[in-house]
């Protein structure tokens, strides 16, 4: 049954969205405290370009392709963001749940993928799934976040937000890209600067939608980096470490490490570029992205 095929082997955790929004946050946030006081709104555009990889339980070699498509806005102490991501896979069976990209495709684990998984569409895939002419292409679910300051640095020991968040599921079912259902998020993220090197550190919770015949346990998630801000613009480095709870028994649960690279190309327009290891069996063997940002 296709159903059996989303917990079986469970996972890869790439935490895409995570990845490219706690980075475009931490920049934002800090520069906004460098313009204090902010008294007019502000619209920020982006779009991001991310490839990962992994073998995870497979034999074979799997890579996701995703397209982002972002816009935030804010106003004095509170940020509202949004993106959806487009997603090209060379190995159909993978789908989006939460801030994660799963495997969905083996019911046997460790067999490959190639001779026992479903595609995309249903059935039994004979096709050579490590060409990008057999890539499958689809809409993503759509992510919304909120940040609000509850404790300003310049006045206090640390700066302190509170994080909710929703995903939407706008991917189609069909094409097992997604759950289907709603996810929700809260998270508590602090920062402390100490002349030019900022510390952040955040702990939040994801309620996680269960699609029919998977019972999901919700993940407690938290992260801890270190940034340095390499230039009087603004320019940056982050080193982030960011993993959840278990979410399904018997599996690892999702680690990973990361090294950003942040530059103010202009007043208007900022550069992107990450890496990122996974630290456990099931999350993938590398993820890399760049993204720009386009204050309007």
């Amino acid at each position: 049954m296709k159903t059996l095929a989303y917990p079986l082997i469970f996972f890869i955790v790439l935490i895409v969205n995570h990845e490219l929004t706690a980075q475009s946050v931490a920049v934002h946030q800090e520069q906004d405290r460098i313009n204090e006081p902010v008294s007019e709104s502000k619209w920020t555009l982006s779009t991001s370009f991310q490839v990962t990889g992994g073998s995870y339980v497979y034999n074979e070699y799997s890579t996701l392709y995703l397209l982002y498509a972002g816009i935030r806005y804010q106003i004095n102490n509170l940020t509202l963001y949004g993106y959806i991501p487009f997603i090209a896979q060379n190995n159909p069976g993978f789908m989006q749940s939460g801030m994660m990209i799963i495997p969905s495709g083996s019911e046997n684990e460790g067999q490959g993928s190639s001779s026992t998984g479903w595609n995309m569409h249903g059935d039994n895939n004979s096709v050579n799934r490590n060409s990008m002419m057999n890539s499958h292409i689809s809409l993503g679910d759509f992510y919304l976040y909120g940040s609000y300051r509850l404790l300003n640095e310049n006045s206090n020991a640390i700066e302190l937000y509170i994080s909710p968040g929703i995903k939407i599921p706008t991917a189609s079912g069909s094409l097992s890209i997604g759950t289907g259902q709603f996810d929700y998020s809260l998270s508590l993220n602090f920062r402390r600067s100490i002349e030019s090197f900022v510390v952040l550190a955040e702990a939040g919770f994801i309620m996680l939608g269960d699609p029919v015949g998977i019972n999901y346990k919700n993940p407690f998630t938290y992260g801890i980096g270190l940034g340095k801000f390499i230039s009087q613009n603004g320019n940056s480095i982050l080193l982030y470490y960011y993993a959840y709870t278990k979410i399904l028994d018997n599996y690892e649960p999702p680690r990973q490490l990361s090294l950003g690279l942040n530059f103010n190309l202009s007043s208007i327009t900022s550069l992107s570029l990450i890496g990122s290891k996974g630290l456990s069996n099931y999350s993938p063997d590398f993820s890399v992205s760049g993204g720009i940002n386009f204050n309007l």
